[in-house]
Parts: C-alpha cells; structure tokens; sequence
C-alpha cells in the first residue's frame, strides 16, 4: 500500500468515526429531549376538568392570530364552545378576545357555531374585548349577547385585504429571475414576479368585496338597532377606541372581565376552558416529531 493509500484510509477512517461521533450524540441528545417532555407531561400541572360539578362562568379565549395552524382556529375553540353550551354548571359563557383577526373563513365558521349555539342554548353569551377585537377578532366577538370592551381597547376594522407583493424591480438589480413553469393563464395571479392584468386585479377585487359583504351582513344581523346601517364608515375598515366604538353601536357596555366579575358574577368561578395542558401537548407533539427525524448516512 502507498503513502497516498494510507493517507486516504486515514482520511475516510476519521470521517466515518465524525460521522459516528456526531449520529450518537444526536441520538443521546434526543433522547435527553425525550426525557424532558416526559416529565412534563407528568410534573406540569394539570388543568382541572372542565366537566366541574359546582357552578361557574366558562371563560373561553381567542388570543392571537386566528388561522388553521395556531391555538384560535375553529378546530380547537369550537369544541370549548360546545362543551361550555352542554356544560349545566354553566350559568354564562364569556369570550374574551385579543385578536387583531387572521383568516375570514375561521372567524366566520367560529361566528356561526356561537350563532346556533344561541338558537339551542339559554345561557347568555358575552365577548370581553381587551386590548384589541379587529377584523376577525370583532367578527368572533359581534355574535355574543352582549360586547364589552374597555375604554382604549381597539374595536372594529371590519374590511378584508389580500396582500400580495411586486418584488420584480428589486430582484432585476439582484439579477434575480423567476423561472417558474405553470399551466393556467391566472395561475400565477399573486405570485410577487408577475403584475396583475386589469381582469385578474377585478377579480381579487371582487373576491375581498364578497367577503366584505357577508362580514357587513353579519354585523347588521347580529348588531340590529344597534348600530347605524347608513354609516358607511363602520365597514370601511376603520378601527375605534372602546369608547367610540360604544358611540357607533359597535359595542354595549365600557367595562372588563374583572369588573364584570366583581358586579355580575362576585359568588361564581369564572372558570377558563382554554386547556394549559393542551396546549403543552402540541408543543410536545410537535418538538418530537422534529427531533426523530433520523437522518442516516
């Protein structure tokens, strides 16, 4: 064997053993991960049921972005809906919201479920909106019974956007091209290197306008008397402070959970059906399956 064999069996020797080097410690420090999410499942504290047996006030919230993928979607705050509705040591269900909005389609699915919830349910219904109740957030909240929002709490933009960027001046600079292959002539109506025809611009527009229309017929049926049809300002997508929100219908009453509580409900739990512990099973749901993506060599 030359000196040349010899030196590139030395070579591959070393990186086979790096190789297995860096594969054990992957696999311990999974193992470690492992181990931590275990004993969170059996030392994290737990939530009580939310079957409780003494009287209460279910407190359900909508926190953040509501979308498919994050902790406000249908999937998960429906459920809580349903078992507050069926729940007859629930004497009222309060939703509290801080919500800037996200997806239509969630927030309107959310805003019926509450609406039939009302035709087969006696128990009142009432949004709390704290810092911010917009767009969707207002959507969710404007199918309870009643709406209370402090006084510097945001209320209202109800409108609809679809964002889409143009991008291809910065990348021309870049000498940055898009070479994407497709079928269909409008397949690419928002991608950010092609510029919107005239046509394709009226059909977004009118795809955002359809949407518009069903959050304003939704908003007069469920407000009524409450608010002024006329003013077309309410739909144009502006926001309001808690106060001038109550001036434009958009809400009841300027108060808060805590001081609802003290006046309403000063002898009954309000008890939260938000899960902590489910939420720490996504996490971990999650977190396992990117850990155990073995990669072999």
């Amino acid at each position: 064997m030359t000196e040349n064999d010899k030196s590139l069996n030395e070579i591959v020797s070393t990186l086979l053993a790096e190789r297995k080097r860096d594969y054990r410690n992957k696999i311990i420090l999974r193992l470690f991960f492992f181990i931590a999410f275990l004993s969170l499942i059996f030392f994290a504290p737990i939530s009580k049921d939310i079957s409780i047996s003494s009287p209460h006030v279910a407190l359900i919230e909508i926190n953040g972005l509501i979308s498919s993928e994050t902790p406000a979607s249908a999937e998960n705050i429906i459920p809580l809906l349903n078992r507050a509705a069926e729940n007859t040591n629930a004497e009222a269900i309060i939703i509290k919201v801080n919500s800037g909005g996200g997806s239509a389609t969630q927030s309107k699915i959310i805003f019926d479920e509450i609406r039939n919830i009302k035709k087969t349910s006696n128990k009142t219904i009432i949004s709390i909106i704290e810092d911010v109740g917009a767009s969707g957030g207002y959507y969710i909240a404007m199918a309870a019974d009643k709406i209370i929002a402090s006084e510097t709490s945001i209320v209202g933009s109800i409108g609809v956007r679809l964002d889409s960027y143009d991008v291809r001046s910065l990348f021309n600079k870049l000498g940055i091209k898009s070479r994407t292959i497709y079928s269909g002539e409008n397949k690419l109506i928002l991608d950010p290197f092609h510029e919107l025809t005239s046509d394709q611009f009226n059909h977004v527009k009118n795809l955002t306008q359809e949407i518009h229309e069903q959050f304003i017929s939704d908003l007069i049926e469920s407000r009524k008397d409450k608010i002024n049809p006329e003013n077309k300002l309410i739909y144009s997508g502006l926001f309001y402070t808690g106060l001038q929100a109550k001036n434009n219908g958009l809400i009841d009453e300027i108060s808060s959970v805590y001081k609802l509580k003290n006046e309403k409900y000063n002898n009954i739990k309000i008890h939260k059906y938000n899960s902590e512990q489910n939420i720490i099973n996504q996490l971990i749901q999650t977190s396992l399956y990117n850990f155990f993506q073995l990669k072999t060599y």
